[in-house]
């Protein structure tokens, strides 16, 4: 059985058929899903998604995060702190994020983005809880940040550093996130990032509704597609997929510290 370890199931790209989604992804072998919220109506929905009206027989096993994307770090408050610490309080989230830099569209200032990321950094070590990390094109500055606000664990989203930026990665103790670009024919990089990392520090993500891993790209994606990814890790590393998706889920339960 698979673990999508960064899906967004809980937007309203999937109202129509969320539960026909939920069903390929059980019947695809995805048996646990991490609905990661990014601002405070992601993670409201993620909180509705991951109740017991979803979870049960089934049904893949849902569980979700709370945190600020980026994007979204212009709306940053000490008040949207207090709402996340709740929510872990109350044992509703399983990580804080998704959180980060990214240098790319620049949504809110590089200033508001980094105040928002070291915040929900020293959160996430005063809860005692993983960190989600989105990173474009802030690769010096993300490792810089982790470093200085005393990150403990957590997960680089989506990885697309080279191995250089891998390493010190891994030395902070996150685990690596490979998501459907490893599917891409110009992601050379990226592959060999995931050849090179340890066995025990790797995880798959579909990030859906984005990044649809070939052939389907340019489609939604959805949580099913995530064995596309962990079979063409596998094929990367000449390992058999079932042994590496049991793999893959034994990390992603010891990062989440979820139940077997």
């Amino acid at each position: 059985m698979l673990t999508d370890t960064h899906c967004h199931v809980q937007l309203r790209e999937y109202d129509r058929d969320r539960d026909e989604v939920l069903r390929r992804a059980l019947e695809s072998g995805v048996d646990t899903l991490i609905c990661v919220g990014y601002d405070a109506s992601s993670n409201q929905r993620a909180q509705r998604l991951t109740g017991d009206r979803v979870n049960g027989p089934g049904r893949p096993r849902l569980y979700a995060t709370a945190g600020l994307h980026p994007h979204d770090a212009k709306d940053f408050s000490p008040a949207f702190l207090d709402g996340v610490r709740a929510l872990a309080a109350a044992g509703r989230i399983v990580a804080v994020g998704e959180c980060g830099l990214d240098f790319y569209r620049n949504l809110s200032t590089p200033e508001q983005q980094r105040l928002a990321f070291a915040a929900q950094i020293e959160l996430a070590a005063e809860l005692d809880l993983p960190l989600v990390v989105h990173d474009r094109e802030a690769h010096e500055s993300v490792a810089e940040l982790l470093e200085r606000h005393g990150a403990r664990s957590g997960v680089m989203h989506c990885f697309s550093g080279d191995w250089e930026f891998a390493r010190r990665c891994l030395d902070l103790g996150f685990y690596l996130s490979i998501a459907g670009p490893v599917t891409y024919r110009n992601a050379e990089a990226l592959r060999d990032v995931a050849a090179r990392a340890p066995a025990d520090r790797l995880v798959v993500e579909t990030d859906c509704p984005f990044l649809t891993p070939h052939p389907f790209r340019g489609k939604r994606n959805e949580p099913a597609l995530v064995r596309l990814v962990a079979e063409e890790v596998a094929r990367i590393r000449k390992e058999d997929p079932e042994a590496f998706a049991a793999q893959a889920a034994a990390n992603a339960r010891a990062l989440f510290r979820l139940p077997d």
